[in-house]
């Protein structure tokens, strides 16, 4: 994913516009989304921005492109939480879960747009942009749900790559709109079931 600016002609105004261009454009993303997901497309995002289509085809050259920028801007959203947070072990990691079903509440309809034909460990491999960031925002509460539990670090990327799964966002919004489970009640049976998972690939091991 290349999040590219565009080049500067006339200075600090021209960067002004640039910025506030691609962050108009990005909040169209996420309010098409939730409310015409059916109906996204560039033209449509240019027009909810209010920018010419040429304008924003300037900034992103594609759906896919502007989706993977609007993807990053959330998952970093969530690494500056970790990176901020004063917990550690179990405490961080629930820190974590909470404050990501957080943003899936107001970006999940967004994040589901992107989607890859390649999994999770062979793009942390390849060094995704996006992989990477959701890397530095969950691997210091895996890292630490870990330790608590007691199983070692070196099973940290098989951690992360379970995590991945089983707190997808459209499955956690799955759950959330689709049973008569609480808010709370989803990320405690999450939580118990990724600790029950590292166990038994522990075990496996």
């Amino acid at each position: 994913m290349s999040d590219r600016q565009a080049a500067p002609r006339g200075g600090r105004k021209l960067r002004s516009d640039t910025l506030r261009n691609r962050r108009r454009l990005l909040e169209a993303v996420g309010e098409l989304a939730r409310e015409a997901p059916d109906e996204l497309t560039m033209q449509a995002i240019a027009a909810r921005a209010e920018i010419g289509p040429a304008t924003a085809y300037r900034y992103y050259s594609s759906m896919e492109e502007v989706l993977a920028a609007y993807v990053l801007s959330v998952v970093e959203e969530l690494k500056d939480f970790t990176a901020k947070s004063t917990a550690q072990g179990r405490p961080l990691f629930d820190a974590v879960v909470d404050r990501w079903v957080d943003l899936l509440a107001e970006h999940g309809p967004a994040l589901v747009q992107l989607r890859s034909r390649r999994g999770y460990l062979e793009r942390l491999h390849d060094g995704n942009e996006i992989i990477a960031a959701m890397r530095d925002a969950w691997g210091p509460p895996v890292r630490g749900l870990l330790a608590d539990i007691g199983l070692p670090e070196e099973m940290l990327e098989h951690a992360l790559f379970l995590n991945n799964m089983i707190f997808d966002p459209r499955e956690v919004q799955d759950l959330l709109r689709e049973t008569s489970l609480s808010r709370r009640e989803v990320i405690t049976r999450l939580t118990e079931a990724y600790c029950g998972a590292l166990r038994g690939w522990a075990r496996a091991g």
